[in-house]
């Protein structure tokens, strides 16, 4: 009888014992990694001080840690050619992703740091994806690597680098007790040590090269967290399909208009998406099992959530090109669109694993072709990241030309916070954008006109002026009915409640008491004892840090804002509510304080700067 229990499942041989190019490397290749690493953090110091554009900064930080470490993981011993030039060509894909990067902010007016993001994520996960790919050649001697050692490599780098990041963090945490401990005696010579530059990038370059040369050396803590991985993996995959398939059930009895509100679907579904995968590449593990991992209801019911993966994908899809029609495309949509589109190809290939796997019965091993999907997918998602950083897929220049044409489509659109977005938010292409807008016979009306050349002659975004706030009505008759007076306090007078709305259009807490269903108070008194009113506006929330206003006339009649109530936090449920209650009541009270405020005067010079103050605090 079949064994059908979790956790009985063996580890595939690829995991019991290294892969050959991940061996005890010899002395030479440990001392190598050592000083790579010294040698990485020292040059890293040195880019921090060099006076270059953030471009060619991006350009060399790619260069001196990802060639290094693309060899670093895969050396066997440094005398060979080959591992020389797997570095080389790690350097040649930065060098093309960061050299775009580098030409279109020299022709840009402003750099965005949404693309220094970009370009970190796509480098960064081009040498994850490609290393195993690289690491079996130098193994094999050949580009074709069996799955079952792209699977060990794949999983073994990530827990290599999991190992060299702890080992770098334990050391910085112990060397900061070490240097708090001695601060405590009032000897600060290490906390100034810790913290200086030369030694913070030095020690890291040599603390990452020791965490490799350990990850590499002490396999057998890298097989044991794998196993744990995979058995917890194993655990979650039932819960995970179980869920999925219901979901998709209840979507023909609920709707996606649910789903559409809540205005990240398309990130809560990938996330599914990409999660479901990882536990499902778990338990196949390198597809070596005779037969089906689970027992036939649990296997048909992780088939089913297989199954149904691409009517999650598509919904993806579909919620970002929601997005791309209602706003058009940006950098971050593009990106978006891509990971959807890879998620939605993993989906098809997986759904088709299943079915294949279910025609063939349970006899047979699970899922056979998941090996080639997953292998297939992974050459497409290096070919996606590279066009991502290149013209192909650049998503500055998708996002100007859609925005561009929907500005030529609708002119009375063209706000100057949109034309302004355009070019400061687009590089090179959003200025490019302004330039054939202006160009275009719709934008020959004046006031177009106006606002382009505002935009156009602006050497930075600061020197637009700040778009005014267009005026809100503000329903007073509601407001009024809204915000209550305890009884026995007199209302505020229609001159405040006019000074009121003006404040809701850019003061956060006035704004807040707007709102239907929100829940404020406004209480009344001379607390100054100055003959005039005062008005207290309170913003009871339900979190134990209720906000409340002060206001008062100024010395020409008119209200002014005084500041905020600060009251001291309540956590309990009968405290926050006795809190409340007594505001709403009118319950409050005021007590002057016992000692002034003292004042000294300013240095002679000072001009008219206000003298130091000085108030009594209560002892600890």
């Amino acid at each position: 009888m079949r064994a059908a229990t979790l956790g009985r499942m063996p580890l595939p041989s690829t995991l019991i014992s290294a892969p050959d190019s991940l061996d005890r490397p010899s002395t030479a290749v440990r001392n190598g990694l050592l000083a790579m690493g010294l040698l990485q953090g020292l040059l890293t110091l040195a880019l921090v001080h060099a006076q270059w554009t953030p471009g060619w900064k991006a350009l060399a930080l790619l260069l001196i840690l990802l060639p290094p470490l693309f060899m670093a993981m895969a050396v066997t011993r440094w005398r060979d050619a080959r591992l020389w030039a797997g570095g080389a060509a790690m350097a040649g894909v930065a060098g093309v992703m960061a050299g775009w990067v580098v030409w279109g902010l020299r022709q840009s007016p402003q750099h965005d740091g949404g693309v220094f993001v970009g370009l970190g994520v796509a480098a960064s996960l081009w040498w994850f994806v490609a290393l195993p790919w690289f690491q079996g050649f130098l193994a094999q001697g050949r580009w074709r690597v069996a799955y079952a050692a792209h699977f060990a490599l794949a999983w073994n780098n990530a827990l290599m680098l999991a190992l060299a990041a702890l080992c770098v963090h334990l050391v910085w945490g112990v060397l900061w007790l070490w240097a708090g401990l001695f601060a405590l005696v009032k000897v600060r010579l290490f906390v100034e040590l810790f913290s200086a530059e030369w030694f913070v990038y030095t020690l890291t370059g040599l603390l990452a090269g020791l965490g490799l040369w350990l990850a590499r050396t002490q396999q057998r803590p890298i097989q044991m967290m794998l196993q744990t991985l995979l058995v917890l993996g194993r655990l979650l995959l039932p819960l995970l399909a179980w869920v999925l398939v219901f979901f998709v059930l209840a979507l023909l009895f609920t709707g996606v208009e649910g789903l559409w509100a809540t205005r990240f679907a398309a990130a809560l579904l990938m996330g599914v998406l990409i999660l479901h995968t990882w536990l499902v590449n778990a338990v196949y593990q390198d597809g070596a099992a005779p037969h089906a991992p689970y027992a036939r209801l649990l296997q048909w019911l992780v088939n089913a959530s297989l199954i149904v993966m691409p009517v999650l994908a598509t919904l993806a899809c579909v919620a970002i090109g929601l997005r791309v029609r209602q706003y058009g495309w940006t950098l971050e949509r593009v990106w978006a669109a891509a990971a959807a589109g890879v998620l939605w190809l993993y989906a098809v290939g997986y759904a088709c694993a299943a079915a294949h796997s279910l025609r063939q019965g349970a006899a047979r091993p699970w899922l056979p072709w998941l090996a080639p999907v997953n292998q297939a997918m992974s050459l497409l998602v290096l070919a996606v990241l590279l066009a991502l950083q290149t013209p192909v897929l650049d998503g500055q220049r998708i996002g100007a030309a859609s925005q561009r044409e929907r500005l030529r489509a609708d002119p009375a659109q063209a706000s100057l916070d949109r034309l302004a977005d355009l070019k400061w938010g687009y590089g090179r292409h959003g200025a490019a954008a302004i330039e054939a807008l202006a160009q275009d016979p719709g934008f020959q009306d004046p006031e177009l006109r106006q606002q382009l050349e505002k935009v156009r002659s602006s050497a930075t975004r600061l020197d637009l002026p700040a778009a005014p706030r267009q005026p809100e009505s503000v329903d007073l008759a509601a407001a009024q009915a809204r915000i209550k007076t305890p009884a026995g306090m007199q209302r505020p007078q229609p001159d405040w409640w006019q000074w009121w709305s003006q404040q809701t259009l850019d003061q956060y807490w006035a704004e807040q008491c707007r709102f239907a269903g929100a829940d404020c108070v406004v209480l009344s008194g001379d607390w100054d004892q100055d003959q005039q009113l005062d008005h207290l506006l309170c913003n009871l929330k339900d979190n134990g840090n209720r906000s409340c206003r002060l206001s008062a006339r100024a010395a020409d009649g008119q209200w002014e804002d005084q500041g905020e109530v600060a009251w001291g936090k309540t956590y309990s449920a009968d405290a926050k509510r006795a809190a409340n209650d007594a505001l709403r009541e009118g319950r409050i009270g005021a007590e002057r304080p016992r000692w002034p405020q003292w004042q000294l005067p300013q240095q002679p010079g000072a001009g008219d700067a206000r003298p130091f103050t000085g108030r009594l605090q209560a002892p600890d």
